[in-house]
């Protein structure tokens, strides 16, 4: 499992003071990004890149401007071209958000969706529930 800490800022929040939906998202990409760096892997070089192609966000609990917040990161499942995450965002120990996100990587110059490689499958495999 990996874990990414963040903090919900003030422009994340809605008037109501709670993270917009769309902000969540962008903490779960955050996470995943910085998982990927985090094993050495220089994500801007790479000559494929992932794509979303299925996403399912449970909220549970708001979460609200200054939450100091943990997020938990798995690899539930891999074949030949896909793989799919799961998040689980919690505050003060408590689940805030599960959701599960599909993803295959696809050719940057042809857009076409490639097998993953061998480097990017052992990475994942590091996170991956048994």
């Amino acid at each position: 499992m990996y874990t990414y800490q963040e903090t919900v800022e003030f422009e994340d929040v809605d008037s109501y003071n709670i993270a917009h939906h769309t902000k969540i998202i962008a903490y779960l990409e955050r996470a995943r990004v910085h998982f990927f760096t985090n094993n050495n892997i220089d994500i801007l070089s790479l000559q494929y890149g992932p794509v979303i192609t299925k996403i399912n966000i449970q909220f549970k609990l708001s979460l609200l401007m200054l939450d100091k917040i943990n997020i938990f990161v798995k690899i539930i499942k891999i074949d030949k071209i896909r793989f799919e995450w799961e998040y689980i965002i919690k505050k003060k120990d408590k689940i805030a958000v599960i959701a599960t996100i599909e993803q295959v990587l696809i050719n940057k110059t042809t857009k076409k969706i490639i097998t993953i490689p061998e480097e990017i499958k052992q990475i994942l495999n590091t996170i991956k529930i048994k």
